[in-house]
């Protein structure tokens, strides 16, 4: 397999979501999460009770392209109306240099929070989830935690930038998503820490 059609086994878990709102107004109806990569899109189960604060808890897995072609994964959440129809509560996009890079060995398991924005660019809720590289056992070339990520992912991952510090910032910014053609609308999800706890 060349490097320009080499794909990475993502495990993304779509955990639970906080203060969903749909016109400032608490969702009350059942939700469920759409992950996109690239082309590719998966569904999460519904949560059973609904309301404002869904548990999923559903674990998916993925492939993503290592050539830099994908910079972002995409988590949208959404409802059903009374008459079937699918609405969209909001959208946060994840910047892949949030959970791969130098500094991220293959098999480690981040948990992050991220900011959903309807499609005005309101804020709507916050989604937890959480993303591990599956590590490629049949590649020692690529298995190896001690080599640079491809150069399009960056030097390091955007938890890794932070050092020992418990708050992080991204790398990527409102500016850099105007650049990427999302014009500042549905933005870049942004982390918010503190929103999940991670394992000890």
């Amino acid at each position: 397999m060349t490097y320009s059609t080499m794909k990475r086994s993502l495990e993304i878990e779509l955990i639970s979501a906080e203060g969903l709102k749909v016109d400032r107004k608490p969702v009350k109806r059942k939700t469920f999460c759409v992950l996109r990569i690239d082309q590719e899109t998966r569904e999460c189960k519904p949560d059973d009770l609904g309301g404002s604060y869904p548990v999923w808890k559903d674990k998916l897995e993925m492939d993503m392209a290592m050539n830099g072609s994908v910079r972002f994964i995409s988590i949208e959440v959404l409802y059903k109306t009374s008459g079937g129809a699918e609405k969209s509560v909001g959208l946060a996009k994840i910047p892949v240099t949030d959970f791969m890079g130098g500094f991220a060995p293959q098999g480690h398991l981040n948990f992050l929070s991220y900011r959903l924005r309807d499609e005005y660019g309101d804020k709507s809720g916050i989604v937890n989830v959480s993303i591990m590289v599956k590590p490629d056992v049949n590649s020692l070339k690529y298995s190896s935690p001690s080599l640079a990520a491809p150069a399009d992912y960056g030097a390091c991952s955007s938890q890794a930038a932070a050092g020992n510090s418990q708050m992080w910032r991204p790398r990527t910014s409102s500016s850099m998503a105007l650049t990427a053609g999302y014009g500042g609308r549905v933005v870049t999800g942004v982390p918010v820490w503190g929103a999940y706890p991670r394992s000890s």
